[in-house]
């Protein structure tokens, strides 16, 4: 079996260790064939974009003898060599405005220096446009523009409304140059994982095309069905093996855990790169491994900023408008909302895209998570901003809540839940019954219970319903009302009749009334009732 390598993004560098590369190239091909190209293309972190990047410089350098066996290989691609500027701001020191501008202009006298020629000019957006018209003039032949994660500087500093207006403004005339000097460039790419805007940093760069939704460029990273079967075979005989199932079975899971990334309405579902690879890497354990290593901090401190529900991720919605709009800048802004963030955690692969809204007069899409690893992980980030406390301090409480579920105990359940409150700072918790419902929800999911919040019915939805061992619980919620209310509506909306086939084959079934009260002496459980 090959190699696998989650942790090398250089193209020439993959080749040459003889490690497994899922060939990618005829989208490349598909890019660079025409004498000229301007490309934009967002992807989450850690999903190959790198790597895109570094093989499309790989191709410019005419270093044809890397890709025997590759699609482009045998295509008509002549294989020009050309002068290339590669800028990744992922490694960029963008904490301060001054601090970036600096780091722009040393990568850029670097480039300069590599090709023997000289740049003036007092600010990074001078110096690159005085860089594309140098190296033009010195090879007599376009430049390429590779920029990997433009959008760095700006989501590192969201947080920082007034450093992050400096940085937009060096870099709107940053990528202006681009277009400026778009007679001299032979190719240009650029990669981010939030979407370009027109209104924002590309208010001045309106010639790229945008090809990160396009169906063409939907599985250009990322692995396909097809890609794992093809050349992951051995690994998924190895791990059903390890794993005591058949061949069949562990494809299952692996694409209940991993696959489910879409990216384009009407595009194909991938796996997620990264935690394909470290399955197998990694003794075949189904664990978190991409999530662990992409979780934004930005993302997190936007969560706690804009109190994100769990009903704002179940109903979450997209329509073309929407995204269209999309402009990051405004996350930098207090009256920012959560639908922003909801935009936000699909374009950086925590929601992806789901079914069409048949009953919508406009295209509108729903937003789902795509596997149970994204699932799992956000929903205990998203407790944890909940509680404003570590996960691993939540973690006794919420095992001590499924103890007491998978025994049918409520008292005891009750009794941890009222502990989890209790523990919540004021400031964090809202008058509304939303707010308590998605903490148990959460506190739920986090130790691997199933929960199903608003539960449909043919005649309304159940708050939550709970399954824990032998025991569903089907669960109403009051704010400021009463317990007796809560079991009321229970029984008053026959709730329970949706689960006769359950209790049929063992279950038991327990319905309680719970009402809380937003009273700044009690914030939280004030009675409960089980019918």
């Amino acid at each position: 079996m090959k190699k696998i390598s989650t942790s090398i993004s250089t193209f020439r560098n993959l080749i040459n260790s003889d490690c497994m590369y899922v060939d990618k190239t005829r989208h490349i091909y598909e890019m660079v064939k025409e004498p000229f190209g301007l490309f934009f293309f967002s992807r989450p972190r850690r999903f190959g974009k790198s790597l895109t990047v570094s093989t499309l410089e790989s191709v410019f350098l005419g270093e044809r003898e890397l890709f025997q066996g590759l699609y482009i290989y045998d295509s008509d691609y002549k294989w020009e060599k050309y002068p290339i500027i590669h800028i990744d701001f992922g490694r960029s020191d963008s904490t301060t405005a001054a601090n970036l501008e600096e780091w722009i202009k040393l990568e850029l006298k670097s480039i300069a220096s590599d090709h023997e020629v000289q740049i003036e000019g007092s600010s990074p957006a001078l110096q690159f446009g005085e860089l594309i018209k140098a190296l033009y003039k010195k090879y007599g032949k376009g430049v390429v523009v590779l920029i990997d994660e433009y959008d760095r500087p700006i989501t590192n500093n969201l947080e920082d409304g007034k450093g992050v207006k400096l940085i937009r403004r060096m870099m709107e005339a940053f990528y202006q140059m681009i277009k400026g000097y778009e007679s001299m460039e032979r190719f240009v790419f650029l990669t981010g994982v939030t979407r370009l805007s027109q209104v924002s940093v590309f208010s001045k760069l309106n010639n790229l095309v945008d090809i990160s939704r396009s169906s063409k460029y939907s599985d250009a990273v990322g692995y396909t069905q097809d890609e794992l079967d093809e050349y992951f075979t051995d690994y998924i005989k190895a791990g059903a093996e390890k794993n005591g199932c058949t061949y069949d079975e562990l494809k299952e899971r692996l694409a209940s855990w991993y696959d489910g990334f879409k990216f384009a309405f009407d595009g194909i579902k991938v796996y997620n790169p990264v935690s394909v690879g470290r399955f197998f890497m990694e003794n075949f354990e189904f664990r978190n491994y991409w999530y662990a290593t992409a979780t934004p901090v930005m993302l997190v401190e936007q969560a706690k900023k804009q109190r994100i529900t769990v009903e704002n991720i179940e109903n979450a919605v997209m329509t073309d408008i929407a995204y269209n709009s999309f402009d990051i800048m405004k996350l930098s802004e207090d009256k920012a909302d959560s639908h922003l963030l909801i935009q936000l955690l699909l374009q950086a692969g925590y929601l992806t895209i789901g079914d069409m809204v048949a009953e919508k007069p406009a295209p509108t899409y729903r937003l789902v998570y795509p596997n149970k690893e994204v699932q799992l992980s956000f929903e205990t980030d998203l407790a944890s901003v909940y509680m404003d406390k570590p996960i691993a301090d939540i973690n006794n409480i919420v095992n001590d809540i499924q103890s007491a579920a998978i025994e049918g105990d409520v008292d005891s359940m009750i009794t941890s839940l009222k502990g989890l409150f209790a523990g919540i700072p004021y400031d964090i918790h809202l008058k509304y019954e939303k707010y308590y419902q998605s903490l148990i929800y959460l506190a739920c999911r986090m130790s691997g219970m199933e929960i199903i919040s608003e539960n449909r019915t043919n005649i309304g939805r159940i708050d939550a319903t709970l399954t824990a061992g032998k025991y569903i619980y089907v669960i109403e919620y009051k704010i400021d009302k009463s317990a007796k209310e809560a079991l009321e509506q229970i029984e008053d909306k026959k709730y329970t009749e949706k689960y006769v086939d359950k209790l049929k084959n063992g279950f038991n079934l327990i319905k309680v009334g719970i009402n809380f009260s937003s009273s700044k002496d009690v914030r939280n459980i004030e009675e409960y009732i089980v019918g």
